[in-house]
């Protein structure tokens, strides 16, 4: 088998994920308008596999000597449903979050649920996070539909496409300033800097309703979305504050948190929160959305709630927090870092402080507004949702966010039982109702 490259650190720490607990693979739902064949997606299957070497991988070897090689065999698990039930999709992505790859085998599987009687398919990848991020499978799924569109129109396609290169280890591509020694050195400052806060502030978390064994521990999702009105009147008003999308949203479930928390005693509370971050155009080279790779990092920022917090101001902090962190170079150095601070989670998972204790509060991906096309010849993309499997970690109120035909969709990913069902609903309304109302009104 050739082998093509050793896994980066973080490339082996969702190695390690997906082996423990199925977890922070990428799971990817396009729902479609029209008949998608099953002939013209296989077709199409076999030329995104020609196109993306990252396709044609497995996994190999021993942690720390894991490397990427290209598999053996040409079987890919692909499935199709029939399906009565139009809302059947829910329960078979919910199946894909707890259900890791067999990654020695194949790095990515598909399942095609067709609704006949509704002229609706429901198109579902889940994909390596060693080898994927949420922008890349969204684009890597506009990849595909062009494809099945063309072929369901009668075009011809060629029978050999251009094959993109297999990226090198993120850490290759970061600044120079944040490789090597002085890389270690930059990252051992954000691992003091990050503890000081720690000490300082004491953040509070969600507390663990229920603490099980990691293997125990399963991926639960809500869907979610705002109308394509409030949606271009949160982003109005947010110009207006001179704020950010990703800080109102991260505003309303700091506040939604606070107020669960105020429900036991506790006011004021110190909280932490992570954005996620695209580091595509923070590279060198600069690497483009149609490129497989997991290339999103995090940076972390702490905010006090009180009673008088008003939240657009919240929402200013948030983004010049972010601003901060980003300036600092903070999303390079957690990924410097993160064999060594992941190293007692894969010795011993059930036993780990991030396992038992959620580190931040809240946290929020948010990719904005997806440029891809609507239409693929006799299909049409009604919505397109991505979220990562999260049943590691609990105590954590986490969102992954997407803006598509000017509609603002949410996907709440929670481990159970370590956060009940009902308590994500409250928080989720909450959030909801944090948004709506500082949209509206402009009250905190």
């Amino acid at each position: 088998m050739n082998p093509i490259r050793r896994l980066s650190p973080v490339e082996e720490g969702f190695e390690a994920f997906n082996q423990i607990a199925s977890s922070l693979n990428v799971v990817t739902i396009s729902r479609i308008k029209g008949f998608m064949s099953q002939e013209a997606l296989e077709q199409a299957l076999r030329i995104a596999e020609q196109r993306h070497p990252q396709l044609q991988c497995c996994i190999r070897g021993v942690p720390g000597m894991f490397r990427f090689s290209k598999r053996a065999k040409k079987y890919l698990p692909f499935q199709v449903i029939k399906a009565d039930d139009d809302d059947i999709w829910q329960q078979v992505a919910l199946n894909e979050l707890n259900q890791s790859l067999n990654s020695s085998q194949y790095l990515w599987r598909i399942v095609l649920i067709c609704h006949a009687e509704h002229n609706v398919c429901h198109l579902i990848t889940t994909t390596h996070h060693a080898i994927s991020d949420g922008i890349s499978t969204i684009s890597l799924h506009s990849e595909i539909l062009d494809h099945c569109g063309k072929i369901q129109s009668g075009n011809v396609l060629p029978s050999h496409t251009s094959t993109l290169p297999f990226l090198p280890s993120p850490e290759s591509m970061f600044p120079q300033r944040h490789q090597g020694y002085r890389g270690k050195v930059l990252g051992l400052l954000w691992v003091v800097r990050t503890a000081f806060k720690q000490l300082y502030l004491r953040p509070k978390t969600l507390s663990f309703e229920a603490l099980v064994p990691v293997k125990e521990r399963t991926c639960n999702v809500i869907y979610k979305h705002i109308d394509s009105e409030l949606s271009r009147a949160l982003l109005e008003r947010c110009r207006i504050e001179k704020t950010t999308v990703q800080g109102a949203l991260c505003a309303a479930m700091l506040l939604a948190v606070a107020n669960n928390l105020k429900k036991t005693g506790m006011k004021n509370p110190s909280l932490g929160c992570r954005s996620f971050v695209d580091l595509r155009r923070r590279l060198s080279p600069i690497v483009g959305n149609e490129h497989l790779g997991s290339l999103a990092s995090g940076v972390a920022t702490f905010h006090t709630i009180t009673e008088s917090t008003d939240f657009w101001q919240l929402a200013r902090d948030v983004k010049q927090a972010i601003r901060q962190s980003l300036a600092r170079g903070e999303m390079f150095s957690i990924m410097t870092l993160f064999k060594e601070l992941f190293n007692d989670l894969l010795i011993d998972p059930d036993n780990s402080p991030l396992t038992n204790k959620a580190p931040l509060a809240v946290e929020v991906s948010n990719i904005g507004e997806i440029d891809i096309p609507v239409k693929y010849g006799p299909l049409e993309l009604e919505e397109i949702r991505f979220m990562p499997a999260q049943g590691i970690f609990g105590g954590e109120f986490f969102a992954t966010v997407a803006t598509f035909r000017r509609r603002m969709t949410f996907n709440f990913v929670f481990s159970e039982p370590s956060i009940s069902r009902v308590t994500v609903e409250g928080l989720i309304e909450d959030t909801f109702s944090y948004l709506e109302g500082a949209t509206r009104s402009g009250c905190s």
